[in-house]
């Protein structure tokens, strides 16, 4: 959804990087998965970023890898990488009412499916999982680690190493493999996928689900419970729950897709996902996040010093260190005669103090942890970069100004087009630069027609990204129906 589908120097290092560590790795086996796969998350994020970071300059290396590779598109990548896995399948007789999912779906779980035997699994324990549903379970990954026994990962340790050495003694001399930084990192590594690998088999084969559901392939155990899905022939789910890009679905393993609309649906088709598939249920987090503000819009502008005659413009920002001090500099150039004040919310990891702001008489820095729906409902109008919110704001036919600065390179923030989704599908008005902001802030306040403008574009972008909100429960429902009885 987020990013296109050429495929760029950094994905070109990226991937090929990722593509030879599963030929010299694939064939070294934990628990029946193959290893490189087991470690793909911890081997491209954080393990080489540093690598490519130092590298994609080296033009050299670049043009070789153009030679050798041939990765034409992202669904070319995609399918590469999958082409490589050999599980062999192992037969488990299934809970035909057992479901195994992420506790992100708690909300949705606890609705509508309680005739089902849940099992919600998460790193650690939250509230949520206090009073479930009779039939409800959790598991809690980060207890199941620490009771793993030391011996069996001592015992699979030393396979393991065996098997890497001889594949690095037979193998070509590789410019990357054959680095100490490497090899120490893979030693390591491989000490917590034994345990990782050890606790998801062991859920299964305790839980036997005829079903699993995760919002993101690209976690730890969203990988490896992908791979033990082929293993024991469990139909796999993938439901994101928020934007996702190539980061988060490649390699992907998924039996079934369930998508926001036909623009998610449009792009992991790019990736050779096969249409049949895709599901279009919409956003199932959208419904159950969506609240009512807690006070009146009186109450509000009083608790801000919001004067009542003025339109409030709403900033939902981003954890972009080197641009967020763009951002301010355009905000702060909007003249302070404009009946406008300006709301700031902060993402949580969002570090930048916005110090040119914070003194500005018609601007208010809210806090990370300020209810959003009590923000998106009083605002009039959302400026953001690629913030989720975007899709919450039009939700609530709230018009759309995207914020679209230079933005430096970033490994995971910024390496594609990835913050450009909203402008490319023409969600708003697209600001380049603080004169068209005060523009577009002018016009917003003062002309009508141009808000009507605005409206419009955002109503064709929300036919496009988000099928239904209230319907999606339902429909995700009937699908997982269909496919747990498809699969008896």
């Amino acid at each position: 959804m987020f990013g296109e589908n050429e495929v760029n120097d950094y994905h070109l290092l990226k991937y090929s990087l990722l593509y030879d560590f599963f030929v010299y790795f694939s064939s070294v086996e934990i628990y029946g998965l193959p290893l490189a796969q087991c470690l793909s998350r911890l081997f491209l994020l954080p393990h080489i970023q540093p690598f490519v970071d130092q590298n994609l300059g080296n033009q050299i290396l670049m043009s070789e890898l153009h030679k050798q590779r041939k990765f034409h598109s992202m669904g070319n990548i995609n399918q590469k990488l999958i082409a490589f896995e050999t599980i062999a399948s192992v037969t488990l007789p299934k809970n035909k009412n057992s479901i195994l999912l992420s506790d992100d779906y708690y909300a949705f779980a606890i609705d509508q499916l309680k005739e089902y035997e849940i099992t919600l699994y998460g790193v650690q324990h939250k509230e949520i999982h206090d009073n479930l549903p009779h039939k409800f379970k959790s598991s809690f990954f980060r207890n199941e680690l620490l009771k793993v026994d030391n011996k069996e990962v001592k015992k699979q340790q030393a396979l393991l190493k065996k098997q890497i050495d001889e594949n690095l003694r037979i193998r070509p001399q590789h410019y990357y493999f054959r680095t100490q930084l490497f090899q120490e990192w893979l030693s390591k590594a491989c000490i917590g996928i034994i345990k990782w690998v050890y606790i998801l088999n062991k859920e299964i084969l305790k839980t036997r689900p005829a079903l699993i559901i995760n919002p993101s392939e690209a976690s730890i155990f969203g990988t490896i419970l992908g791979l033990l899905s082929k293993k024991y022939q469990i139909p796999f789910v993938n439901l994101p729950l928020t934007t996702i890009g190539d980061l988060n679905i490649i390699p992907s393993r998924a039996d079934y897709y369930f998508v926001w609309g036909k623009y998610q649906k449009n792009w992991l088709m790019k990736r050779y996902i096969s249409e049949d598939k895709i599901t279009e249920t919409g956003n199932i987090k959208f419904y159950y996040d969506k609240k009512d503000p807690s006070v009146s819009k009186e109450l509000f502008n009083e608790k801000h010093k919001i004067p009542s005659n003025h339109f409030i413009l709403g900033f939902t920002t981003q954890p972009f260190l080197e641009t967020n001090d763009k951002l301010e500099k355009w905000i702060e150039a909007i003249p302070t005669n404009l009946s406008v004040t300006i709301l700031v919310k902060k993402h949580r990891n969002d570090k930048y103090e916005y110090p040119l702001l914070s003194t500005k008489k018609n601007v208010r820095i809210l806090p990370s942890d300020y209810p959003l729906y009590d923000f998106l409902h009083y605002i009039d109008c959302l400026m953001t970069i690629s913030s989720t919110t975007a899709f919450e704001a039009a939700l609530l036919d709230k018009p759309l100004l995207i914020l679209q600065p230079s933005m430096p390179y970033h490994y995971v923030l910024n390496h594609n087009q990835n913050n450009s989704y909203f402008a490319q599908s023409q969600a708003g008005e697209i600001i380049e630069n603080a004169n068209e902001l005060i523009q577009a802030v002018t016009k917003i306040t003062t002309v009508p027609s141009y808000v009507v403008y605005l409206t419009k574009k955002l109503e064709t972008f929300k036919k496009g990204s988000i099928k239904t909100v209230n319907w999606a429960p339902a429909l995700t429902k009937n699908k997982i129906k269909e496919i747990m009885m498809k699969h008896l």
